[in-house]
């Protein structure tokens, strides 16, 4: 291995991330068969009615390098055919174009929002139109409960009433492949009619799923409904699931919706191929809950996160998201509340915080630790203080054994490679800040980004161990500077490709009393616990509700946080909104719930079954949330039912658990007496 430092060249930066990945992978699994294609996410410019003609024939062209998702493109031409079609509600549409196009001029009739990472077109077969929907038999004023996640076992006997499927519909996306003339397919759409066919008369519930992954997903890829346990199957149960013959359960009655993400998106836990999927599956849910009831409470439960962000409301994803469900609710008059899973890293040592006084030259240095046989990039972000900059900062890099980067000064749109003879190991960028619209800024920050350790193939690897980050700052105003490691771990049952990096600080080892080992942060640690929250759910919108963990201490007799769940900080979300009750102790972790199987059993825990719990909660609040949308001034907290349970959290432990821990069952259905502070 000779390694060598490149001098810093300017690059066109969106995504520092999935540039850097897109190079990487692109050596270990070449260019596949079938036009290369990149999600984007755009705005429409000028004349709403020529725009929307002007995108409608761009697409229809086959020469274009434009195409759309079926979905997507309805909403599109049912716009351009009347007008009236969803007044109010922005032209923004989530598409497809070749790849290496470039960006229209400030004369074109669309603006890119945001990009995604590339994917081939590979043609598909055959398959019918998906089905006009059909009229929901729920009666009118139910909560709609929507789940975006991985492995959704739409079988179930707990999403049945009785002998039918509660789902109104449920979307299975895949890797998209080329459908009808100016489309890009990801995966069906199965609605209730066919839901209840394959209902009727079913013996083998696993041959049906192992029937559609076989014509979804790829050979390689996991099939999480092939499993016993399901991530997305067990939320939903939480969250919604309930016994088809209870007539005294009220949960019995809600309709139902589902996306589940493609597993390729899933695996990839540093977020980069799955925020594309995540956008178009909220959009999707909207328009699926407006045809079930236009006026019931519409509750997307997100139990999924990442590790590294902005983690002010300005990940592309997030702020989508949140805009959406908020125009959706002003425009269409219908409540939407999304529940986003707060974090489970409280203990990752992933985040670190290095402070620097104004005007005097100082260097600081924290350890990255990057593991063997990571056959995954590892990605750390730097980022400012709020409403500070990054001027007067730099950095250099140490990999394990050399050669130092230096200190070299670095303006955004720069990059840096180390390379390996010609091919890029490591590389630091500074991206530029990114208007989202609406006077939403990005601020502008740094990605160190590290290829694999590891790979099965013959390739230019990162060297593993401990690579030293030092930085230097001598600007004139002072700076607190922001450290994440972004998320790189492998998910149970899914291949054990990634191994997650992590900081390490002779400070880091401090004594526990709780634990009685050598694992706390000292006080002066650069390493910290606070601000460890999921990067997904840091937006701050009225639609938006988080969810932290609880635990029940039997040695203190409380509540008190699980020891994964994350913390707030006062540089970005200070708390969760609420928390939910998860473990019951140190060796009863996580609630019990559906396998993926009718009758089958798993247990969960983590902030993704607390955000399911309080999905359940709010959904016996239905009544609620509908009155508080023309109520001014209602929060998140008035949403909540006074019949639920609900248990105040002591203020120092508000930055884990927010305001209340929650109970999630209506009055008669709790399965036991929960204990509280």
């Amino acid at each position: 291995m000779s390694l060598r430092w490149t001098a810093v060249t300017t690059a066109e930066i969106r995504d520092a991330c999935l540039d850097f990945a897109w190079l990487t992978r692109q050596r270990r699994h070449p260019v596949p068969t079938g036009p290369l294609h990149e999600p984007i996410f755009i705005r429409l410019r000028g004349e709403p009615e020529a725009a929307r003609a002007a995108l409608l024939t761009a697409v229809s062209d086959p020469a274009d390098p434009l195409v759309m998702e079926p979905h997507e493109l309805a909403v599109l031409t049912a716009r351009c055919a009347d007008p009236a079609t969803d007044a109010g509600l922005p032209d923004e549409y989530a598409l497809y174009r070749g790849l290496g196009t470039p960006d229209p001029d400030a004369a074109g009739f669309y603006q890119v929002l945001d990009t995604g990472f590339p994917v081939a077109l590979t043609e598909a077969p055959a398959m019918a139109a998906a089905p006009a929907p059909v009229a929901s038999p729920a009666a009118r004023g139910q909560p709609i409960v929507a789940l975006i996640d991985d492995g959704i076992a739409f079988l179930n006997a707990r999403f049945r009433k009785e002998g039918a499927t509660r789902f109104h519909a449920v979307w299975l996306q895949a890797l998209e492949q080329a459908g009808s003339p100016g489309t890009a397919r990801s995966g069906e759409v199965l609605g209730r009619a066919q839901i209840d066919a394959l209902l009727d008369g079913l013996v083998d519930e696993a041959s049906v799923y192992a029937e559609i992954n076989s014509r979804l997903i790829r050979r390689e890829a996991h099939r999480s409904t092939e499993h016993a346990a399901s991530h997305g199957t067990h939320m939903l149960d939480l969250a919604a699931g309930a016994d088809p013959f209870d007539a005294g359960d009220p949960v019995r009655d809600w309709p139902l919706l589902a996306v589940q993400l493609p597993p390729q998106a899933i695996a990839d836990t540093s977020g980069i191929l799955m925020e594309s999927y995540m956008v178009m599956a909220m959009r999707w849910i909207l328009r699926r809950a407006a045809e079930i009831d236009p006026t019931a409470p519409v509750l997307v439960n997100l139990s999924m996160g990442i590790a590294a962000g902005p983690k002010d409301g300005t990940r592309f994803a997030e702020y989508q998201i949140a805009r959406e469900a908020r125009l959706w609710e002003e425009v269409k008059e219908q409540p939407v509340r999304v529940i986003w899973s707060f974090g489970n890293g409280f203990e990752d040592r992933l985040t670190a915080r290095l402070g620097f006084a104004a005007g005097a030259e100082t260097e600081q240095q924290i350890d990255w630790i990057v593991q063997p046989g990571d056959q995954t990039e590892s990605y750390l972000e730097l980022r400012p203080g709020p409403g500070q900059t990054l001027d007067g900062l730099e950095i250099a890099l140490v990999p394990p054994g050399g050669p130092a980067s230096g200190f070299v000064p670095m303006r955004p749109g720069t990059c840096r490679d180390l390379l390996d003879g010609d091919a890029p190991v490591a590389r630091i960028s500074h991206v530029a800040r990114r208007r989202l619209g609406g006077g939403v800024i990005q601020p502008a920050h740094l990605v160190v980004a590290l290829a694999p350790t590891d790979c099965a193939d013959p390739e230019p690897l990162a060297p593993a161990g401990r690579w030293q980050v030092i930085c230097r700052h001598s600007g004139a105003a002072a700076l607190e500077l922001h450290l994440q490691i972004q998320r790189d771990d492998s998910l149970t049952g899914y291949r054990p490709r990634a191994r997650q990096s992590y900081f390490d600080s002779p400070e880091g080892y401090d004594w526990h009393p709780d634990r009685q080992d050598h694992s706390a942060l000292a006080p002066d640690c650069a390493i910290r616990h606070d601000g460890t929250l999921n990067a997904l759910a840091s937006a701050s919108g009225r639609q938006i509700v988080t969810a932290g963990a609880a635990r029940h201490d039997p040695v203190r007799g409380t509540l008190w946080p699980a020891p994964y769940s994350a913390a707030g900080a006062d540089w970005c979300l200070p708390m969760p909104t609420v928390a939910a009750l998860v473990d019951r102790g140190p060796g009863l972790t996580g609630l019990a719930g559906t396998g993926t199987t009718s009758g089958s059993s798993r247990a969960f825990n983590g902030t993704s079954a607390a955000a399911a719990r309080i999905t359940r909660a709010l959904g016996l609040s239905a009544d609620r949330i509908s009155r508080n949308r023309l109520v001014p001034g209602s929060t998140q907290l008035s949403d909540f039912s006074a019949d639920l349970g609900f248990w105040s959290v002591p203020h120092d432990q508000s930055a884990r658990l927010g305001v209340w821990v929650v109970s999630p069952w209506a009055p008669g259905h709790a399965p036991e007496e929960q204990p509280g502070y």
